[in-house]
């Protein structure tokens, strides 16, 4: 039988990065992928199953670029022409490359730098690449290539050569540094394992002689060390001397920079005691008691990482005049910029200071930053991670002072703003004004509102109402400030000690009232505010809304504090004065809702409808219907309460909401998107004809919990709130941040205007310390060049099934060790993350969805067990997500495990039995109903011996059959009394008991897998810790197994995770195909027939028919998706084509 193994989509840790001009070159497994500014082009293969641990790129040859790739022991050499990197790129760019055999080393490769280009042998010029590395015992080792110019076309470029400079030592390695500092001289910085860096070079004499030497063993980090770098040589500005540093870090999770310069003192003579001094190290050292060791304090010492640090590296240290800085990443998920400063009174003469913190990564651990520049003159960090994600970022204003308009800054007082009105000549000053600020001055900045997308209206504490016109054009050179123009608007003695104002940034109005209920209003080119209407009270919040079916006309809601009331108001601004048009009251069920309004919506359908959605401090949302009616010749409208949906946000505030109507043959049902300060998006489906209201969305977000603000931008939802101190911009649709600035958190004036023009960002305005901070933002501050998941191991995976409604539409979910649930799409051979579920406190343990796809139910540590309802809803919104149940705990142990479950519909009756195994070695069966009162019922629950349970099946005839870390598979069965319809359940759960134990695994069944043959019977598959596969052959009629098929040794080490990839069917046999993977990283394809004469002792014929490498570790789980493509899951996960069946034999497939 044909096989074809193909991986068609990898998503494994990011472990290498390089670049070269527009190119970044990412390591995912064994394969390199290549993007140019951003976009994939191709992917290359180098080994077949060892990971790419490195990338050194080499573009000083006038014709080529050279790029080394090394993984473990074995390393590979690829050549480009430069030719080929001019203009657009080729996605077929790899169709050119030369490349060289793979090259097997003694020992694993730690680091590996390309050396300065040499030639030999009098004229002819062949030029030689040549190329050092460093084991993980400390080796120097010499790479080199004879570059052979009648092979220029070839894309063979022969073979390495390689010969040691220097033997292993007994130091165990964790990192390595190499730099060549010429051609003769390589300098070398080792981090081993207890925590000492040796400093040593070697060097080649004139006569041809090599030597090295060991200059300095540093100590003082507490941990391994994990990363290490040499700098470019520099001049000290205070010394006037070259100086040259190295920096470190280490898993106690600090940064430390030392002073190399020069050769150092000198441990021993180059011919003997060098080699002794680099081989004595091979535990920690005590620095009080190995005085003979030449370690000198660190220059700087910097903390900041909340766990281990992986990487530490110098950028524009051989800038004459600038500032050292450091580029470093860890455990925590982070990438920070650093800069080197003196030292006023600290224990070292230097101070590293962190500049920036970047967190766009999930889980934990980037393993991987270069920094790479695809315009000239604007340099990116590009990081990968543990979650498959590739991001790029602009290096921090701070090393780079244009950055293009990116991101601008302004800070002003209220004295500054007066001084800008009066004397227009000091807007291009710096912003921030000297003057001494206090937050007990009598005047300061009450609230502000953008009119337009560069009009800024704000109100004083004294009662003056100021228009500023911004700069965000901030490619205007002619302007330093953010304030070009500042105009005195108004002053009222009502907006005295106390104002609100609110603004509608379409129709370019806004509106401030005060405490005496006076509602004033500007538009646009008006001078003066003019005064609209007068409420019976203090006004307590406005809300603008615009009328779709009436151009000019503008909605505004009054609250009044300490009544129960508010009052819309409709004026019309297409005149020269503006005139009322309409008041309607709003009675607000205070016992209800409460009596604080935070947020309305407001809705029209052509005139014959209207309605309001008000949304509410304690979390609830008032829908009214607005009615006119003719009386003596005029029209009243009149508000009616026709629903409230309670506890949308539970009882945080309502803060924004949005409605999408459903189309147009169904103009009264849409959607409702709300936010709240519960971290939650929330959407409703409504039909206002019917007055119905269900809930169809509702997942907490990884930023909050005060979420303020809502809005669309090209069928994505951006929100935007408070996490912590900083104000963050967050597309829900990409889960990416947008935007995120500290302003010292939530409670504060501040007000924010989206981008409407470009890919993301706005501009906010916030008040701290009595001052005015203006941020302008053009663009996203990441730029995502491949997409993520996971940041942990992944544990568990389960394929939906496709309905004939929802066409080609695949969804996986997936759920890790980082407690989350990823609900993805399988689309053009790649997965889109759509939701994140974020309720599990603990690692998953288990998912499965139901036959229909309409729930899917996921359990973990901690007893967790939850249901979620899952639909597909328009583009714009995603899909739908919501916790419809939890099964409450039933044990008093806190971290009880749910190791396994499986559920089973009922066929007749409706809702779904549900078995789970727990970590106790108990088995619980459960009904559950959503239509019930009693949603859930415990009918069964069992003790097996004191052995974890760790599988568990149904099979037919209500009997369930579970296997444990004791090796043995028992089966359960029902009693009649809990076979009936959920309402018809006994009060009291049944015990169960166990019966007809058999040996299948000499320990645990780490995974298990059933396929129902057409004669009814069942075939159940288990795959042990102890690497053997068992079949159990299942007679359903009489609920009993023939003696199991044990296939040992089907894997060198565990078999956790299997699936059936396909089954047939035809006259003479039945047969199907099954997938195995393990911890050994490799997949095998085994073929099971079923003799058709049941008389035989066994039943079943089994053999291994391929295996395929899989470049995911630790195996976890599998499902199978459409056309016999098997996902696996582990470290990452990876889709594999096995195109299992020839399509020439033409079988009657049933199942997959």
């Amino acid at each position: 039988m044909s096989q074809v193994g193909r991986h068609e989509a990898t998503r494994v840790p990011v472990t290498a990065l390089g670049t070269l001009g527009p190119l970044v070159f990412c390591a995912e497994g064994p394969h390199l992928r290549l993007y140019h500014r951003f976009k994939f082009l191709a992917t290359k293969q180098i080994f077949e199953g060892q990971a790419i641990h490195g990338i050194a790129v080499h573009a000083e040859h006038p014709q080529y670029a050279f790029i080394a790739i090394w993984g473990g022991c074995l390393v590979r050499l690829l050549r480009i022409d430069s030719s080929l990197l001019v203009g657009e790129v080729e996605p077929s760019i790899f169709d050119h490359v030369c490349c060289t055999a793979i090259c097997k080393t003694t020992d694993w490769l730690l680091d590996l730098c390309f050396g300065p280009s040499a030639s030999e042998g009098g004229s002819s010029g062949d030029e030689f690449v040549t190329c050092a590395a460093v084991t993980a015992h400390d080796a120097l080792l010499e790479l080199k290539l004879d570059h052979d110019r009648s092979s220029e076309e070839s894309h063979d470029l022969g073979s390495l050569k390689v010969s040691e400079l220097t033997s292993s030592t007994r130091s165990i390695l964790y990192s390595a540094d190499v730099l060549w500092e010429d051609r003769d001289r390589i300098l070398i910085a080792a981090g081993t394992a207890f925590g000492e860096i040796i400093y040593w070079s070697w060097s080649r004499g004139p006569d041809g002689h090599s030597s090295s030497r060991t200059h300095h063993v540093f100590l003082g980090h507490e941990g391994s060390i994990f990363g290490v770098e040499i700098s470019k040589e520099f001049l000290d500005i205070s010394s006037k001397k070259p100086t040259r540093l190295l920096a470190s870090c280490s898993d106690d999770r600090t940064i430390r920079i030392w002073d190399v310069s020069g050769d150092g003192s000198q441990l021993s003579t180059p011919d003997i005691g060098s080699e002794a001094a680099r081989t004595r190290h091979t535990g920690f050292s005590n620095e009080a008691i190995d005085m003979d060791v030449s370690s000198a304090p660190s220059l700087a010492i910097g903390w900041g990482h909340t766990s281990r640090v992986w990487t530490a590296r110098f950028l524009d240290a051989d800038v004459p005049g600038a500032s050292i800085c450091l580029l470093s990443s860890g455990e925590d998920a982070t990438s920070r910029v650093w800069h080197l400063v003196a030292s006023i009174g600290g224990p070292t003469r230097f101070d590293l200071k962190q500049v920036s913190c970047a967190a766009y990564h999930n889980g934990k651990n980037i393993w991987s930053e270069a920094l790479y520049e695809p315009v000239p003159g604007i340099p990116y960090i590009v990081c990968g991670g543990a979650d498959s994600k590739i991001t790029a970022r602009v290096l921090s204003s701070s090393l780079q002072p244009d950055r293009q308009g990116i991101i601008r800054t302004g800070e002003y007082t209220v004295e500054d703003i007066v001084a800008i009105q009066t004397q227009p000549h000091l807007v291009s000053i710096s912003p921030k004004s000297s003057a001494h600020k206090s937050s007990k001055v009598s005047e300061f900045f009450r609230n502000y509102a953008f009119v337009d997308s560069e009009t800024l209206l704000l109100t004083t504490n004294s009662g003056k109402v100021y228009l500023e016109k911004l700069s965000i054009d901030v490619d205007d050179a002619e302007v330093t400030g953010m304030i070009s123009d500042s105009k005195l608007l108004d002053e009222k003695d009502d907006l005295r000690g106390y104002s609100i104002c609110a603004a509608h940034k379409t129709l370019g109005v806004a509106f401030v009232a005060g405490s005496r209920g006076s509602i004033y209003m500007y538009r646009q080119n008006q001078p003066k505010l003019s005064h609209i209407y007068s409420t019976k009270g203090k006004a307590g919040s406005l809300f603008v809304a615009s009328t779709t079916s009436k151009i000019g006309v503008v909605n505004l809601l009054v609250t009044l504090m300490g009544q129960s009331a508010a009052y819309l108001l409709s004026i019309e601004t297409g005149r020269e004065e503006n005139v009322l048009v309409r008041e309607v009251a709003l009675s607000i069920s205070e016992s209800m809702t409460g009596s604080t309004i935070t947020s309305m919506e407001h809705v029209v359908y052509d005139d014959t409808a209207e309605y309001i959605f008000l949304g509410f401090r304690g979390g609830s949302i008032a829908i009214y219907s607005l009615t006119a009616t003719m009386n003596d010749e005029i029209q009243n409208t009149t508000a009616s309460l026709i629903r409230i949906i309670p506890q949308v946000h539970g009882k945080e505030t309502v803060t924004s909401m949005m409605w999408t109507p459903s189309g147009d043959n169904t103009p009264f049902q849409g959607y409702l998107t709300s936010v709240g300060r519960d971290s939650c998006v929330a959407i409703h489906s409504v039909d206002l004809s019917e007055n119905s209201v269900a809930i169809v969305h509702n997942v907490p977000l990884a930023i909050g919990p005060n979420i303020e603000g809502l809005y669309f931008k090209d069928s994505h939802l951006i929100v935007y709130g408070f996490s912590s101190v900083a104000f963050v911009q967050y597309d829900t649709t990409s889960e990416e941040e947008i935007m995120s600035v500290e302003t010292g958190g939530s409670h504060r004036s501040w007000a924010f205007r989206p981008q409407s023009t470009e890919d993301g960002g706005g501009t906010l305005v916030w008040t701290r310390a009595s001052t005015m901070h203006i941020r302008t933002q053009k663009q996203p501050n990441h730029v995502v060049i491949r997409s993520g998941g996971h940041g942990r191991e992944i544990k568990a995976v389960t394929a939906r099934n496709r309905t004939p409604t929802e066409g080609s539409r695949q969804l996986v979910a997936t759920g890790a060790e980082d407690t989350d649930i990823k609900i993805f799409e399988y689309v053009d051979g790649d997965f889109v993350c759509r939701r994140t579920l974020r309720k599990h406190v603990t690692g998953i343990q288990h998912l499965q969805w139901s036959e229909d796809g309409e729930y899917l139910f996921s359990s973990g540590g901690c007893e967790e067990f939850y249901v979620w309802r899952v639909r597909f809803l328009p583009s714009s919104l995603g899909i739908g997500v919501v916790c419809e149940s939890i099964c409450t705990p039933k044990s008093d142990h806190p971290d009880l495990r749910i190791m396994s479950f499986d559920v089973q519909k009922r066929a007749s009756t409706g809702g779904y039995l549900i078995s789970m195994v727990y970590s106790d070695s108990k088995i619980g069966v459960y009904s559950y109903d959503v239509t019930a009162a009693q949603r859930w019922r415990v009918i069964a629950t069992g003790t097996y011996f004191t052995s974890c349970l760790t599988q568990t099946v149904f099979l037919p005839d209500a009997t369930i059959l579970t296997a444990g870390t004791d090796g043995h598979a028992v089966f359960w069965a029902l009693p009649e009394s809990v076979r009936g319809p959920h309402e018809n359940l006994p009060a009291d759960s049944q015990k169960l008991t166990w019966k007809d134990p058999i040996r299948i695994h000499q320990n645990a069944s780490k995974t298990l897998v059933s396929q129902l043959l057409e004669n009814g019977h069942i075939v159940v598959v288990s795959g042990g810790d102890d690497g053997s596969l068992c079949l159990q052959y299942i007679d359903v009629t009489t609920c009993t197994a023939r003696p199991p098929i044990i296939v040992n040794r089907a894997h060198s080490s565990a078999v956790t995770a299997c699936a059936v990839a396909s089954y047939e069917v035809n006259a003479s046999y039945q047969r199907f195909y099954l997938m195995t993977s393990g911890n050994d990283q490799w997949i095998r394809v085994w073929e099971v027939t079923v003799n058709a004469n049941e008389g035989v002792n066994h039943m079943l014929d089994i053999r291994r028919i391929k295996r395929l490498k899989t470049n995911v570790a630790d195996v976890s789980s599998m499902t199978v998706l459409p056309q016999r493509r098997v996902l696996i899951t582990g470290v990452g996960m990876e889709v594999t084509d096995t195109s299992l069946v020839p399509m020439s034999e033409a079988p009657r497939h049933c199942g997959l």
